[in-house]
């Protein structure tokens, strides 16, 4: 924009010595056309530059770490008159890694629409974030800018490569599947009440109790009190370290529930300390279990989940299995 603006303050210039060198009408006519210029100019392009959008976005919203990927900004003129350039700034941010990315782009000629498409590395787990950090509209001659409501962030999750461990052998009664209640007596007599929740089975339903409180009552099996398989790990270390251990992780994740066992992953934040728990019953525990893993950042040291004692919500034993990039995964009773 700069080198446009110094060119018309040159044809500026030169109009107006025209204009003073000779007396003629031509050079009044070029003076007050070049001077009017910048206006029409605007004029033309303003409804365009009023009408921009701005729109981020990923191929996918998450992929297995190596896999390809992009991620695009798409310009839209919902007038279709002509407008300059458009220059922005972008910040690709990895939440767990802390690696920060910031570019600028200038798309030129966006008439109708515009899109361009990078490729972004995926050679770390990771929560990655797309946002802009300005964005400016120019007119047709490119001398006047305004700024364009900025579009919402897009995010792409890397994933880890589960690496499967195989057939897990636990000790009897460790998080053994809970046995399906059948007939009329679901839990015998030991069982509490409590108001129902969407998924319940109406097996569960205690029928006396909802007619008398005129709303659905379920009854609750007992606490189970059998040893809790969790997953533990430090959220630390080398990336390359860290990776390894999110691969073991999620594969030893996959192996417990495709042999029907629920089970927590549970590690420390590595610079605040609190504790992150997650139970997980199925894949879509996992899926929330994975995203607070890659939001937590991975610094080089941290504070390790094995110097805390493990206790269970309730009360209760726990098996805990330490995951670790370094070595195979080992269980601890």
């Amino acid at each position: 924009m700069l080198r446009r603006r110094i060119v018309y303050a040159l044809a500026l210039v030169l109009a107006f010595l025209g204009q003073i060198l000779d007396v003629g009408y031509i050079f009044h006519f070029i003076f007050f056309a070049v001077l009017a210029l910048p206006l029409l100019g605007l004029a033309v392009s303003l409804p365009a530059m009023l009408g921009c959008r701005a729109e981020l976005g990923v191929s996918v919203p998450r992929i297995c770490r190596g896999e390809d990927a992009s991620w695009s900004l798409r310009l839209t003129n919902r007038f279709r008159l002509p407008v300059a350039r458009a220059s922005c700034r972008l910040c690709l941010t990895n939440r767990l890694t802390g690696q920060v990315h910031r570019v600028k782009v200038v798309l030129r000629g966006a008439a109708a629409e515009e899109e361009r498409r990078w490729t972004m590395e995926t050679d770390h787990c990771g929560m990655m974030d797309f946002q802009t950090e300005s964005l400016w509209v120019c007119d047709c001659l490119g001398l006047f800018a305004l700024p364009v409501r900025l579009p919402g962030p897009a995010t792409l999750a890397v994933a880890p490569l589960p690496e499967h461990p195989g057939p897990i052998e636990l000790p009897d009664g460790v998080g053994a599947p809970v046995p399906q209640p059948k007939g009329k007596a679901v839990f015998g007599e030991t069982y509490e009440l409590r108001p129902y929740r969407e998924g319940d089975s109406l097996r569960m339903i205690h029928w006396k109790m909802t007619a008398k409180r005129d709303e659905l009552v379920t009854r609750e099996p007992p606490e189970d009190t059998r040893p809790l398989p969790v997953l533990t790990f430090n959220h630390f270390g080398l990336l390359a370290e860290v990776d390894r251990t999110l691969d073991r992780l999620e594969g030893t994740s996959m192996a417990l529930l495709e042999q029907d066992r629920p089970h927590e992953v549970r590690w420390l934040h590595p610079e605040t300390g609190a504790l992150r728990v997650f139970r997980i019953g199925g894949e879509r525990d996992w899926t929330a279990c994975l995203s607070a893993i890659l939001s937590d950042p991975a610094p080089m040291r941290g504070r390790s989940i094995l110097e805390q004692a493990l206790t269970r919500e309730g009360g209760g034993a726990v098996y805990q299995m330490h995951i670790t990039g370094k070595e195979v995964p080992h269980g601890e009773a």
